[in-house]
């Protein structure tokens, strides 16, 4: 395999841990997982969507949606309603609540980027997002892989 292969994946997840549920020196995101907060900015950029939509934009099952969507529920964020249209589908929206604390955690780590890049000359900036916004569509159009690791290895299933 490409170094810069297992390096590109190496860096993404080491990244991805700058910016989990644990946030930066511990502040960010109060009481949500890095897994609800990504579930609440998906229903707010789409001011409504039902459990299902949620669960294909996350590559989660209907039941790992729901589940997360219980937890928003409970501490306030999100909100079930039956659709207008189909009383059988439920819908998800974010309550007030949820949009501050979106808007705030946004702002802080908005912030926090702007702090860190901020000696990076403006095309070096526009270069980071270009090639972040290049990998995220390439993973966007591939589906995920099951972790089952003898599947990968060439292994055989037992």
């Amino acid at each position: 395999m490409n170094k810069n292969i297992s390096d590109i994946y190496n860096l993404t997840q080491e990244l991805s841990w700058h910016f989990g549920s644990h946030g930066f020196n511990g502040e960010c995101c109060g009481d949500l997982t890095l897994v609800e907060f990504m579930a609440l900015k998906k229903i707010l950029e789409t001011d409504s969507t039902t459990i299902q939509e949620l669960g294909n934009a996350l590559n989660f099952t209907k039941g790992g949606s729901s589940k997360v969507i219980d937890r928003l529920e409970y501490k306030g964020y999100a909100l079930r309603k039956n659709s207008p249209l189909d009383g059988r589908v439920c819908c998800v929206s974010v309550t007030v609540k949820g949009k501050e604390a979106i808007s705030k955690i946004v702002k802080n780590y908005t912030a926090y980027l702007d702090e860190v890049l901020k000696e990076f000359d403006p095309q070096k900036v526009k270069n980071i997002r270009n090639a972040l916004e290049i990998l995220l569509k390439a993973i966007q159009q591939k589906k995920p892989f099951n972790s089952d690791i003898n599947n990968h290895m060439g292994g055989e299933r037992s």
